[in-house]
């Protein structure tokens, strides 16, 4: 018997059907929050992508099985797919083997049926498209055999992420240590940094795996007895950005039209995981960590568009979005509540406060954009407008 787990029974049995049918194209398969992708060519897997954290995947399958791989993301055709066709390039230009590649696709491959395995409700659709039989090159695939092996791996690290009791830790979140942790003076200092360095809050628990070449549930077990103790924590991480955004975060450094948005959040991860996002679409983010201050200098130059989480120290930030509403530079602009504080309640007390619109934290970036687009798709069209006069005008200046 293959797995007992029903994530895992209704992929399986999705991908063995797209096997026998020699199927092409692409299975979207979505738990109401995430979304990921698994392509298909000619009843072949080509790569599986998708959820909260593809790049840093990409880079730790690399890691894993190809650390000098080197490319050039400007020559690639289109952002889907993108990891099929930097492995394609490595192979064409000689800088890794066909079961390099496919080792790194197995990996990827791997942590997303794992994150798959524990999601009570799945929902799967098939879109077929031929474009893909020109994406695949050589063996670079998987088998439905080969696939089989994978699921089965992934269901036995689940089986034993239960076993263990190590649930109320993701592999997705990064450890930190607490605050009140740094200030004990039960720890030396050399100890202390050492347990900083390595718990900072910007690996996730998937990172520090790869880095110790540990399995992930014997890492996750030793952290989780600092984690009982409360000396660590855990939370949300955002994803690094792919090479195709450090492209355009490139190109954006020279356009001097952009739309502000302010972030106002107690850490600088959201606004640090915003900028990853909107920069590159052409938006600013100031990120404001101190209310206080950062509304009197956001006044100087008001935003387009705020996000605002709820956990913010000394400030409560109801009062908060009410303040902005009221006041006559913000009466029109779209203020959104990005928080992982998501309930019923705070829905309803957040719109009563005047706020536009409510977002769960951790979104992913396809949901952060499409809330952008929302509000500010009519704004950004007429920023675009205005750069092309004035680029236009000081073309004619210069003949």
């Amino acid at each position: 018997m293959l797995v007992t787990n029903t994530g895992c029974n209704k992929i399986w049995n999705a991908l063995a059907v797209l096997g026998q049918k020699q199927a092409t194209g692409k299975l979207i398969i979505d738990n109401g929050e995430q979304e990921w992708q698994i392509y298909f060519c000619r009843g072949l897997m080509l790569y599986a992508t998708g959820g909260l954290h593809q790049t840093r995947r990409w880079y730790r399958a690399v890691s894993q099985h190809c650390q000098n791989l080197k490319f050039n993301a400007a020559l690639l055709s289109n952002e889907e797919l993108w990891e099929y066709q930097l492995l394609k390039q490595g192979i064409t230009q000689e800088q890794i083997t066909v079961e390099e590649a496919k080792a790194i696709i197995r990996s990827s491959s791997y942590e997303i049926l794992f994150s798959l395995a524990n999601q009570p409700v799945l929902n799967l659709n098939w879109h077929s498209y031929q474009k893909l039989t020109s994406e695949i090159v050589g063996n670079l695939a998987l088998s439905i055999s080969e696939l089989k092996q994978v699921i089965e791996g992934a269901q036995k690290l689940w089986e034993r992420w239960e076993k263990m009791g190590i649930s109320e830790m993701w592999p997705e979140q990064a450890p930190i240590v607490k605050k009140s942790v740094k200030s004990q003076s039960r720890f030396s200092a050399a100890s202390l940094e050492a347990i900083n360095n390595q718990f900072n809050g910007q690996n996730t628990l998937w990172d520090i795996a790869v880095q110790k070449k540990q399995c992930l549930a014997l890492t996750t077990r030793t952290l989780y007895h600092f984690f009982k103790q409360g000396l660590i924590e855990v939370r949300a991480v955002p994803d690094l950005p792919s090479p195709l955004e450090q492209l355009r975060l490139v190109y954006c450094g020279t356009n001097r039209t952009r739309i502000p948005i302010a972030c106002i959040d107690s850490t600088l991860t959201t606004g640090n995981f915003l900028e990853q996002i909107l920069m590159p679409k052409g938006y600013k983010i100031d990120k404001i960590t101190d209310p206080m201050e950062g509304i009197g200098l956001m006044a100087k130059k008001p935003p387009q568009l705020i996000f605002m989480d709820l956990v913010i120290p000394n400030v409560n930030a109801y009062a908060l979005c009410n303040f902005l509403r009221t006041a006559p530079a913000y009466k029109e602009t779209p203020i959104i509540i990005y928080s992982g504080e998501d309930s019923w309640i705070n829905r309803v007390r957040a719109q009563v406060a005047g706020a536009t619109d409510f977002l769960r934290k951790p979104a992913s970036a396809n949901k952060i954009l499409e809330i952008v687009e929302k509000y500010l798709k009519s704004k950004k069209q007429q920023s675009k407008s205005q750069s092309n006069l004035v680029t236009s005008q000081s073309l004619v200046l210069a003949r």
